[in-house]
């Protein structure tokens, strides 16, 4: 097996991705739940009534984005599909980058936050692979 399937058992990784869904899944619910916390996290920082509104709504649709990919992966866990629950992580992956490249361009531009944001894009594809190696 490749690197970097080997570090782990498949039950170890199946375990692993269910941990990085219930991430995935409170990050979503932080977004519903606070759209305003959640919005200066990515660097959205509105000024106008209409920008405070906009930025509530669009966290609501991340948020929404966030719970449904999490149910996919509690389902692929609960069904035993390792290799497809690789698969939607490693898309996942396109969504961390997305995410980090927006809050970039936000007032705090490469702050430590998009760092973070940076390392959570490269866990995300470390568990991908190992669970796609499966």
């Amino acid at each position: 097996m490749a690197f970097p399937n080997r570090l782990l058992t498949p039950s170890t990784w199946r375990l692993v991705g269910l941990g990085l869904t219930t991430t995935i899944f409170a990050l979503g619910a932080l977004a519903i739940v606070s759209p305003a916390t959640a919005a200066e996290s990515l660097g959205v920082i509105p000024t106008t009534p209409e920008g405070h509104e906009v930025a509530a709504k669009g966290m609501i649709f991340l948020g929404v984005r966030d719970i449904a990919a999490a149910a996919a992966l509690t389902w692929y866990y609960y069904d035993g599909k390792q290799r497809e629950m690789g698969v939607l992580t490693l898309a996942w992956t396109l969504v961390c980058v997305v995410d980090t490249w927006v809050a970039t361009k936000g007032p705090r531009g490469w702050d430590s936050g998009i760092w973070t944001l940076c390392g959570g894009a490269a866990v995300v594809t470390f568990v991908g692979l190992g669970l796609v190696q499966s």
